[in-house]
């Protein structure tokens, strides 16, 4: 495949960036659209129905030279109507996008960003060569980036290792988010997400879900969601399998807890150094020390999405497209109706819409007297 020229492929992406921000008021009215294939068809029939009744008559150049004031075919003005169709449908819609002077009330969903910082996470097996942290990291800036564009939308950060900690409680504040987010270090945990001495795992997974579940707003059922970055390995989590307190909490609730898995799933695993140096463990007494091993744990991750009605973004080697998924599979579910969030909102710009469908409308009934 031949690679397009970079100005091209810049202005495709920002070309693209500016579709998917835009927003519509009443999509549902985006149907109407489906009529366009109609109205095209009734066009072309009714001028297929006008040259066969000219050709009746007499050849074409024949008739139009028995004509006192013959017409100067212009073919694009015959596009008038359904382009006007289609305008008038985009306006009542109600496209916004941009930023408008007039702030409003922040309505969307309430979305619980939850990211591993275990020491698993510190594996380089990604296809980038960062850590498995660092991906998800990204992965959230490209959720915050989403969500950015529509606003309305709350969101809340939890990090955890052995215990969980709320480092950005809900909020419409993205940049103070996406600060927080940055700041974030896997390999330097706060002391209260590591393990004490005795604990059973330096990964709780459910523990995380039960604090994701305790962030949301109660006010609010049916417009909330939980994110989970991870790569699923826990050592302790196949036997004790603590993972399920969190997701039959979520189920209880109805809360959609969806996992993201990141890192190599293939039986062997990878390696885990720790500064430079292989982290080992003694199997037995009588057995030399072995390298510790980690690989991504898809199976609890699924599970875990497919028992809280979520889904399983299978990331892998690659850093997750969160924005993407968000924009398809969280954001276009029933919105928070109330709140006292008082943001700017997208700009609406219907008015240009419905103005250039009357002008499209007059240019049609012109050529049609």
């Amino acid at each position: 495949m031949t690679a397009l020229p970079t100005g091209l492929a810049g202005l495709l992406a920002d070309a693209r960036e500016f579709l998917l921000g835009i927003r519509f008021a009443h999509p549902e009215l985006l149907l109407a659209l489906l009529v366009f294939p109609v109205f095209a068809a009734l066009n072309a029939h009714a001028a297929r129905r006008r040259r066969r009744e000219s050709d009746a008559v007499g050849r074409p150049a024949a008739v139009a030279g028995l004509l006192t004031k013959p017409r100067v075919v212009r073919r694009w003005v015959g596009l008038a109507y359904p382009l006007a169709w289609v305008a008038l449908v985009l306006g009542l819609a109600g496209p916004r996008w941009g930023r408008s002077d007039e702030p409003g009330i922040a309505v969307g969903r309430d979305v619980v960003l939850v990211l591993d910082l275990s020491r698993s996470m510190l594996a380089t097996d990604l296809s980038t060569g960062i850590t498995r942290w660092e991906a998800g990291r990204n992965g959230l800036h490209d959720l915050l980036d989403a969500v950015r564009r529509r606003g309305g939308h709350r969101v809340a950060v939890i990090v955890f290792a052995a215990r969980p900690k709320v480092v950005v409680p809900l909020t419409t504040d993205y940049d103070h988010a996406a600060a927080v987010l940055d700041e974030i270090d896997g390999r330097h945990l706060p002391p209260d997400i590591r393990p004490a001495p005795d604990a059973t795992s330096g990964t709780r997974i459910g523990a995380a879900l039960l604090l994701a579940l305790a962030t949301h707003d109660p006010r609010f059922p049916g417009a909330q969601d939980i994110i989970l970055v991870s790569d699923g390995d826990d050592p302790a989590g196949t036997t004790d399998l603590e993972w399920r307190r969190g997701s039959d909490a979520a189920r209880a609730l109805r809360i959609p807890v969806h996992t993201v898995g990141i890192g190599d799933p293939s039986e062997a695993g990878v390696p885990l150094f720790l500064d430079g140096e292989p982290l080992e463990f003694q199997p037995r007494e009588d057995l030399p020390p072995d390298w510790v091993r980690t690989r991504l744990q898809e199976e609890p991750l699924r599970q875990i999405a497919a028992e809280t009605g979520g889904k399983y973004v299978a990331a892998r080697k690659d850093t997750p497209r969160l924005g993407e998924f968000f924009r398809a599979a969280v954001e276009p579910n029933p919105s928070r109706t109330v709140s006292e969030d008082s943001v700017p909102q997208p700009k609406d710009r219907a008015a240009w819409f419905l103005a250039a469908a009357l002008g499209l409308f007059v240019v049609g009934w012109l050529r049609g007297r």
